[in-house]
């Protein structure tokens, strides 16, 4: 008899994949009937860096976790398909700078599927899987697709700063694009301020006022999240704050704006020229 149970209730959770199961603070489990059992963590999204690799796996607390490639790999028809290499085992590399978008699917009606859940049978000692190859029985759920945007970024990048001398205020940088269509809008180039570890550090976030057109940079998450109730505009990661040099915060009362640069001799010339030092405001390379 127990024998019995366990073997309905291995063909009720991976045949059927259609069981409920608790969701913990780490999203390692799902409550959600269209998710496949795929452990996110693994998977490359967002920003990723040039040379970074890994393997995507199922939920270690799913039904999958003993399959050994339960999940089919492509790439979006409108996306490049040279900026990430996956095998059909989940091992990803990032190879290329680039943009690409990539198709996770889990083919529940498909011949490799069968033939995983025909060896989990084996290896916990059950009964042969009662279903001839190539057979779908109605309880087994279609092919299930989720996508990830993908940009591949260099290890390091420059940020670049900008001055609007009608606004009187710094703009600072990592998108050359933006530098570039700001340069011909108003604002001056004043070169690299400072490089960015894209691989490691802790983010920076920059925030918009549009009544006070200025930006702000902060790394406090709080401080973040309160501003963004009060007529700022959150605009994601402006870069990392890592290393050791010191980029250092002014703000000047009468203009109302705020200045960083790392340049000590220009921190400690403005400090006499109506900018109040406030200290370090994050470290770079």
């Amino acid at each position: 008899m127990k024998k019995l149970t366990i073997y309905i209730t291995a063909l009720f959770s991976v045949l059927c994949m259609c069981f409920v199961v608790i969701q913990s603070a780490e999203a390692t489990t799902y409550i959600d009937d269209d998710e496949f059992y795929l452990d996110e963590t693994t998977v490359p999204q967002g920003k990723i860096i040039l040379g970074q690799s890994g393997q995507v796996l199922p939920l270690q607390d799913g039904p999958l976790k003993d399959f050994q490639n339960p999940y089919f790999y492509s790439f979006a028809p409108d996306s490049s398909s040279d900026v990430l290499e996956i095998d059909d085992t989940g091992h990803w590399k990032a190879v290329r700078l680039g943009k690409t978008r990539l198709e996770i699917s889990v083919d529940n009606s498909s011949n490799r599927f069968f033939d995983y859940m025909r060896d989990y049978m084996r290896q916990h000692d059950l009964e042969p899987m009662p279903i001839p190859n190539g057979a779908r029985p109605d309880t087994v759920r279609t092919k299930e697709t989720k996508e990830y945007d993908i940009e591949v970024v260099p290890a390091s990048s420059p940020v670049y700063r900008l001055y609007q001398p009608d606004l009187k205020v710094h703009l600072y940088t990592m998108d050359e694009n933006e530098y570039r269509i700001l340069g011909n809008h108003g604002w001056d180039q004043e070169g690299q301020a400072w490089t960015n570890n894209n691989a490691s550090g802790t983010p920076v976030y920059r925030l918009y006022h549009p009544g006070l057109k200025v930006h702000l940079y902060t790394m406090d998450t709080n401080e973040y999240q309160v501003l963004a109730t009060r007529g700022w505009n959150q605009e994601g990661e402006a870069y990392k704050s890592s290393g050791s040099t010191p980029v250092y915060r002014l703000y000047h009362a009468g203009i109302k704006k705020h200045l960083y640069t790392r340049d000590v001799n220009e921190k400690n010339v403005l400090s006499t020229r109506g900018w109040k030092y406030e200290g370090v405001a994050w470290n770079v390379e």
